[in-house]
């Protein structure tokens, strides 16, 4: 069974500057982003010529609360992601498109997979597992499994988290959105 929500790497970029306009793709490298950029590499990333496009649409995302402007370290504007905006949206679109079945089926897929983990590496906690890095008679490829692990451990954990708060937010959510049909279909992969 896959994931209640699925990879935005799976979507793929094929054609995408084909099927949206320059500011569109503007919002979409900018409400995606990891870490502060400045408008030149977003009007690259969204393959737009216009500086000024790029520079319009990152100040009307900033007057939406879709991103912040910081200060960069050499004094020029740089864009940020909303992240408290994201994840309050990942926790509403898992509430909109999910019934609590599904939200509690998810927590126990991820449960059963940390589980495993601790069996195989006969530990009780990603913090043990860590510890683990150091023993000098691991070879260096049961270090990056273990190091593949911690990262895997740790995204479940996050995930575990958002469902937890989605399930917690459920009731009241639904009351403000009575529309939502608990089908199953979302865009972010929680177990991946």
């Amino acid at each position: 069974m896959k994931s209640l929500l699925s990879d935005m790497t799976d979507q793929g970029l094929a054609s995408w500057t084909t099927d949206l306009t320059a500011r569109e793709r503007i919002r979409e490298i900018a409400t995606t982003l990891t870490e502060p950029r400045s408008v030149e590499w977003v009007r690259d990333q969204a393959q737009v010529s216009s500086w000024q496009t790029a520079k319009d649409e990152l100040e009307m995302l900033v007057d939406f609360g879709q991103v912040h402007a910081i200060e960069g370290d050499d004094g020029n504007t740089k864009y940020a992601p909303n992240y408290q905006l994201r994840y309050f949206n990942e926790v509403t679109e898992l509430i909109n498109d999910h019934t609590r079945e599904e939200l509690r089926e998810e927590i126990a897929t991820i449960q059963e997979t940390i589980d495993e983990w601790k069996r195989e590496f006969d530990v009780e906690s990603r913090d043990e597992l860590e510890s683990t890095l150091a023993d000098g008679d691991l070879t260096s490829e049961a270090v990056r499994d273990r190091n593949s692990v911690l990262r895997q451990w740790e995204r479940h954990e996050d995930n575990k988290r958002l469902l937890k708060h989605a399930l917690e937010l459920y009731d009241d959510a639904r009351s403000l959105y009575p529309g939502a049909n608990g089908s199953s279909t979302a865009s972010v992969s929680l177990t991946q």
